[in-house]
């Protein structure tokens, strides 16, 4: 329903537009989501003196920075590539996803701290009915956000917005807990508040680390996917002129901006003309229909040579009997 209201052409999704539509909207949504639960959440902290429900607003508050990243982050990736930067600025996209696991990380520490201080220094704390009500709408609010994320994010393969779902997933995760330790004071008459700020702090502490190095982990380079060499393989043999393909190199500079390139096996006694003709069409078709800035080194093959027929004949042998 979000993507049909605001999104238009929300299902071309290899459109840097509509793909960068989807990035500023997941952020708004976000923003305007978080803030209301962070407004809802501190009112009801301050009221009872809860570090734990304090520490949960905040983190709602810093989640809505988090969606200021996102929004800006998809607005710088989709500049144009320059003379300054002939490969875009799709790598935008994973330096603030980075920035939004380094804010979660901070704001961690900074409740750890705050949980430490109330461990040797406690405050009485007071629960009524309101304080569950808002916990469990919280906890629904939060439901609804991962769904949001979770389904933009499948929709263009953003590990920005994959990285908020999870982190709306840590904050139902720790709701629950401050909403557990609610019920445990209440019946039990027993100040574990801080101790459990304690213990919330420490899963935001682990989960924003391992979200760093996912979002690090683009930046650095990673193995492409199978799926994606599989594609291009089959593309490229699709024209029977080619023989093979070998040394296929793919450099990714951002979600939808791959550099490949490729050594492809043609018959020696092919026209040079036609051949080169050949790998033009090639490199076109990878460019209008995947996106993909393909360049293909031609590599001539002897295939009526006898000598050549017999060293392939003892080296497929040989490989077969590894």
């Amino acid at each position: 329903m979000i993507k049909q209201l605001f999104i238009k052409n929300y299902q071309e999704v290899d459109d840097p537009k509509v793909r960068n539509r989807y990035g500023v909207v997941s952020g708004i949504f976000g923003i305007v989501t978080n803030f209301l639960l962070f407004t809802i959440k501190c009112i009801i902290g301050l009221l009872s003196h809860s570090v734990t429900i304090m520490a949960d607003a905040f983190n709602n508050l810093s989640d809505s920075g988090s969606c200021l990243l996102t929004i800006l982050g998809f607005k710088l990736a989709n500049k144009p590539a320059d003379q300054k930067h002939p490969y875009g600025y799709a790598r935008y996209e994973y330096m603030t996803g980075m920035g939004v696991a380094i804010l979660i990380l901070m704001m961690g520490v900074l409740f750890a701290k705050s949980s430490i201080d109330k461990i040797f220094a406690p405050e009485e704390i007071l629960i009524t009915t309101s304080t569950y009500l808002v916990l469990i709408i919280a906890i629904l609010g939060k439901v609804g956000q991962m769904l949001v994320y979770l389904d933009f994010a499948k929709s263009i393969h953003s590990q920005t917005i994959k990285a908020t779902a999870m982190d709306a997933r840590n904050d139902i995760l720790s709701t629950s807990a401050v909403l557990v330790a609610m019920i445990i004071m209440g019946i039990f008459h027993i100040n574990i508040d801080a101790y459990m700020g304690l213990i919330v702090s420490l899963f935001i502490i682990i989960s924003a680390a391992k979200m760093v190095k996912e979002t690090m982990d683009p930046l650095l380079g990673v193995v492409p996917s199978k799926e994606q060499v599989k594609q291009i393989k089959k593309k490229i043999l699709l024209h029977p002129e080619i023989k093979g393909i070998h040394d296929l190199v793919i450099h990714n500079y951002g979600v939808g901006n791959d550099f490949v390139t490729v050594h492809a096996e043609i018959p020696a006694d092919m026209d040079m003309l036609v051949a080169h003709d050949l790998m033009d069409t090639i490199e076109r078709e990878f460019k209008e229909e995947l996106g993909i800035q393909l360049t293909i080194h031609m590599d001539p093959l002897n295939l009526n040579d006898q000598k050549t027929q017999e060293t392939e004949r003892k080296v497929v042998q040989a490989l077969r009997a590894i």
